[in-house]
């Protein structure tokens, strides 16, 4: 699982089933589940997985499908491979809340070098738990925050920023959020 797959997973699959019919998302749905025991949302942040899936219940029209989505949420830039330009705009709105509020730009900001527990980056905020927590919930929700195994329990999981940098192009007529993606390996702090 990368940091982009997380970042863009929520957008993809909402812009996806705009492209495909219900009966061809429950097909992928059933078969994620049956081979891989996951859901269509978490097939996403294990892309492989949804890819071949999707290319068994589609054939060559899953792999059209597939660009498509992801040309209209995104576009890579040519000249690097962690760069994107962000097109969906919610996720392009939880972008730059995020970065524009103190308390998630910090907790971002905490795990961006290396990997960390939930409690570790609580534990180095020294915010209120409440707002803490509902703000760290928003950043994992809108994929600002990832982990990078699924499958160990909550209490182990180790949670990065996805986004390394983000720049803002105004043109004349349009609003343009470009991040580059924050790949960092598992390490320990």
């Amino acid at each position: 699982m990368t940091a982009m797959e997380t970042l863009l997973a929520t957008p993809f699959e909402k812009t996806f089933t705009d492209f495909v019919d219900k009966d061809d998302i429950t097909k992928i749905k059933n078969n994620l589940f049956e081979q891989y025991q996951i859901t269509l949302a978490s097939s996403l942040k294990d892309f492989e997985k949804f890819e071949c899936i999707t290319e068994k219940i589609m054939g060559h029209d899953g792999s059209s499908t597939i660009r498509k989505t992801l040309d209209k949420i995104c576009h890579m830039e040519p000249q690097s491979k962690h760069k994107i330009e962000i097109k969906d705009e919610l996720l392009k709105n939880a972008i730059l809340n995020s970065y524009d509020d103190p308390l998630k730009k910090h907790i971002m900001d905490i795990a961006f070098d290396y990997p960390l527990t939930l409690w570790e980056i609580a534990s180095r905020a020294r915010y209120g738990s409440f707002s803490l927590s509902e703000n760290i919930s928003y950043l994992i929700s809108h994929g600002l925050l990832t982990t990078l195994d699924l499958k160990d329990t909550d209490e182990n999981k180790k949670y990065y920023s996805t986004i390394d940098d983000i720049s803002v192009k105004i043109d004349e007529s349009e609003f343009r959020v470009y991040v580059t993606i924050n790949d960092i390996s598992e390490e320990t702090p």
